[in-house]
């Protein structure tokens, strides 16, 4: 699976700009049109505003809400919840439509849908979701979606957080196949791995899967449920004000959370009564056997200072991700959900070097690393 969110989107924005420099710019015929509207509305500083611009980009009309923006760069949300990066030079026509940000609609996003994916799929509307799928499998797969962005939300209010309701309809897309899938992530510009099941795509907003169940009479179901969980988990977390999704996230947290959801006690509220509902046995038996042959002292502030582990070994990293994000939301709900609140309220577009990422750790959960790792290892031990 593609590992969301944590790939830089855009380089880190420039310190604020001296306006009266920029307007002379303007003036002398040297800055975009665009610049000079926004100097019009007083926004030359770098920051996200919250007013909305329609232009014409390279040939697309592009409506949106500006998120970042100098000389050399503009950064637009798009009204579907898309990202889009430019040179100012190349928006043509630019006007202001809004003084505040207003997403798409479901109706006024169907249509577009349904004609970029052409006639041999269906879309259909769910409260948050709008589902790309081959056509006639409406009950397979909508209503899955829908149900998991819902239970998402329980999860978090009942520990605390105010959840966002997303400002556009969320995507998803089902190909009929896996050939169909890697050939549009190829053509997108994002090949994926040959084994890869789906992936939550940051830029595009959207959630791409195949229904792995295609060609294959002794593939079940449940290879379709456990790609959608944790991918829709990612797009969930990033739309809904768990992970901020113009700033670089920790890597373990993203992973962490979306494999915390594959559980059935987690992601379906009929199974919720329990720790050992709760529990992930399959990610629990990878990180048992990681610890018993190749983990060393020091790991836990290794993936908490940086995401290189990530690179290193892939396989223990996500084991041990999986196990801090369950062993902090089951023994320190509180300390866990402002830690997600301090992490997601991080500035656009950000880095997020090491030493901030220990101090936030240590901020909510206290400082001495070698006690965490007694207790996280004892807690592990314990589950059956």
């Amino acid at each position: 699976m593609l590992e969301a969110g944590n790939r830089p989107l855009v380089r880190t924005p420039p310190e604020n700009t001296d306006n009266t420099l920029m307007m002379s710019h303007c003036v002398s015929g040297k800055c975009a049109v665009w610049l000079c509207l926004l100097a019009n509305f007083g926004m030359l500083s770098a920051g996200a505003a919250e007013f909305m611009f329609r232009a014409s980009v390279r040939g697309e009309v592009l409506e949106g809400k500006p998120l970042d923006w100098d000389a050399d760069n503009m950064v637009l949300l798009g009204r579907d919840g898309r990202f889009h990066q430019f040179h100012p030079s190349d928006a043509k026509n630019a006007v202001r439509t809004s003084p505040t940000f207003v997403g798409y609609s479901a109706a006024e996003l169907k249509p577009v849908l349904a004609e970029e994916f052409g006639q041999a799929f269906d879309v259909s509307a769910t409260k948050h979701y709008l589902v790309v799928h081959p056509r006639g499998e409406r009950d397979q797969w909508a209503d899955r979606f829908e149900e998991l962005f819902n239970r998402f939300g329980h999860y978090f209010r009942v520990r605390g957080f105010s959840v966002q309701e997303p400002p556009y309809p969320l995507v998803a897309v089902v190909f009929h196949d896996r050939t169909e899938y890697q050939r549009h992530a190829a053509a997108s510009g994002t090949p994926m791995h040959p084994s890869t099941l789906g992936h939550y795509d940051p830029l595009s907003n959207r959630v791409f899967l195949f229904d792995a169940t295609a060609h294959s009479s002794g593939v079940e179901w449940t290879e379709n449920a456990e790609t959608i969980i944790h991918e829709a988990t990612h797009q969930s977390a990033y739309n809904a004000g768990i992970h901020r999704r113009f700033a670089t996230q920790p890597r373990w947290l993203v992973e962490g959370l979306a494999m915390m959801f594959e559980a059935p006690g987690v992601w379906n509220a009929r199974y919720d009564h329990t720790r050992g509902d709760r529990l992930n046995r399959g990610r629990l038996k990878d990180f048992r056997a990681y610890a018993a042959t190749r983990r060393q002292p020091g790991s836990l502030v290794r993936l908490i200072a940086s995401d290189n582990v990530f690179r290193s070994d892939q396989e223990g990293a996500y084991a041990e991700a999986w196990a801090l994000a369950f062993y902090l939301s089951e023994t320190e709900p509180r300390e866990f959900a402002n830690y997600l609140a301090r992490v997601a309220g991080r500035p656009l577009f950000s880095d997020y070097p090491t030493i901030e990422r220990i101090a936030d750790f240590r901020a909510s959960f206290g400082g001495d690393p070698k006690m965490l790792d007694v207790r996280f290892l004892r807690f592990l031990a314990e589950l059956e």
